[in-house]
């Protein structure tokens, strides 16, 4: 993880990626929220539009006490407005990138999808010491 989440957030980063916490603190930041347990999740729930259903059966199994869900404090959104929380994310996979780690490690790290890194890579460029050379 780059960056100190508070509480909450911090658990859930360890469980299902430090994406999946800001996804949940940008959309539900500053409210009582909850999280349902791993049986009674179902199509149409929060969690499951936020952050995809394998990411939401692991936030709920660790939330789960006795079988049962729970309602959970989601601390405000640490990065300030959206915007801010996209611009993040590109700079982690900007860093990464320069590290020369491959798409499938920065999606694996950062919780994206690799078509995401791909879509970063185009719009601002690969870096420097790309092992690949241009074709044309």
């Amino acid at each position: 993880m780059t960056k100190v989440l508070p509480g909450v957030l911090a658990e859930i980063a360890e469980v299902a990626g430090e994406t999946a916490a800001l996804m949940i603190a940008a959309k539900h930041g500053g409210r009582r929220v909850y999280f349902p347990s791993v049986k009674s999740l179902h199509e149409g729930q929060w969690l499951l539009e936020c952050v995809g259903a394998e990411l939401a059966r692991k936030i709920c199994a660790h939330f789960e006490v006795d079988g049962r869900g729970q309602r959970i404090d989601i601390p405000l959104h640490v990065g300030g407005t959206y915007r801010q929380f996209v611009r993040s994310l590109a700079e982690r996979v900007h860093a990464l990138d320069r590290e020369g780690k491959s798409s499938t490690e920065i999606s694996q790290q950062l919780g994206l999808t690799q078509r995401t890194v791909h879509r970063h890579r185009a719009r601002h460029g690969k870096p420097k010491n790309d092992k690949q050379g241009r074709l044309f």
